[in-house]
Parts: C-alpha cells; structure tokens; sequence
C-alpha cells in the first residue's frame, strides 16, 4: 500500500463517561468509512468510560490509539484533521 497523508480522526469525550460514542467510532463500520475517506488514525479520548476500544481496525489499516485523561488536548485538536466530541445525551 502506497504510503499517504497521516489524517488523523481525534475523539473526544472531555472528562464524562460517554461509551455510547466511544461504541460508536470504534465500530467496524465507522472505521470502514474514515478508512474509506482517507483518514489513517483513529485517536479517542475516552474520559470516564469502562468501554476499552479495540486498538486496531478489522484489517490493521486503520491505526487506532486512545487514553482517558490528558493536562491537555489542545494539541490533538490542533493537529487532527476532523475532531469528533458529543453535545450531551438525550
């Protein structure tokens, strides 16, 4: 496979517990579809939560990391290509 841009897809949760949305990006479907739009990581930010994502995708193409807290995300923000957080829970 040819190399390509690092495009990194940032999630984050801030310091709630939201495993709905962690499910959710880890799913193979979703990252399938950032795969598909030429994403190459997959960084969650998973706060509270008890879901642990997977650390690879279905075929290892998709290089997923995540952490629960952090000083700063600043510098995930900063240098991801699409950042992904929640607008609270129905």
């Amino acid at each position: 496979m040819a190399d390509r841009e690092h495009r990194t897809v940032f999630v984050t949760v801030g310091t709630t517990c939201f495993d709905a949305l962690v499910m959710a990006v880890d799913s193979p479907e979703v990252k399938k579809a950032l795969l598909q739009k030429g994403y190459s990581n997959l960084l969650i930010q998973m706060g509270r939560g008890t879901y642990v994502p997977l650390k690879v995708s279905g075929d290892a193409t998709l290089q997923v990391d995540h952490f629960t807290f952090s000083p700063s995300i600043a510098d995930n923000m900063r240098t991801a290509s699409l950042v992904i957080s929640h607008a609270g829970v129905l």
